[in-house]
């Protein structure tokens, strides 16, 4: 497993690192439900369209228990929540639920654990190597 790279310049000019460079992850391409479910078909008994259910029944599962307030922990996965992005108010009474907030995201934090030196380490990195994305090499 490798992730491929390449060197970003910031160009913020207000920035403290303005004119360094920086490695950007570069995505190899996507896969869909589809191409997900046919592997899993390859590496178990399930059918396409079982594997289709699940995930499908899953996605209607994290929808439902997040918009009642819940944080949805997934073992191996890791955890969704919902986040709210709101503007700042100097007086708490001035707060307007419909002006004030901008959007409601939903964040993932990958699973993972902390290692020996107390840094964590995220089940889907472990054992994955960098290379260079090819021309991208400054």
């Amino acid at each position: 497993m490798a992730v491929h790279i390449k060197l970003v310049r910031n160009n913020i000019k207000s920035s403290s690192s303005y004119g360094k460079y920086f490695a950007k992850a570069v995505s190899q391409g996507e896969v869909t439900l589809k191409d997900l479910a046919a592997d899993a078909c390859r590496n178990s008994s399930l059918s396409h369209g079982a594997v289709i259910h699940v995930v499908t029944e899953l996605e209607d599962m994290l929808k439902q228990r997040l918009s009642e307030g819940q944080t949805v922990r997934i073992e191996g996965i890791g955890s969704f929540s919902l986040r709210v992005e709101s503007i700042g108010v100097d007086d708490p009474k001035s707060f307007n639920l419909r002006y004030h907030i901008k959007r409601i995201i939903c964040g993932f934090l990958p699973a993972g654990h902390r290692r020996r030196d107390h840094r964590i380490s995220y089940n889907f990195c472990e054992d994955v190597k960098t290379v260079w994305q090819i021309g991208a090499k400054p």
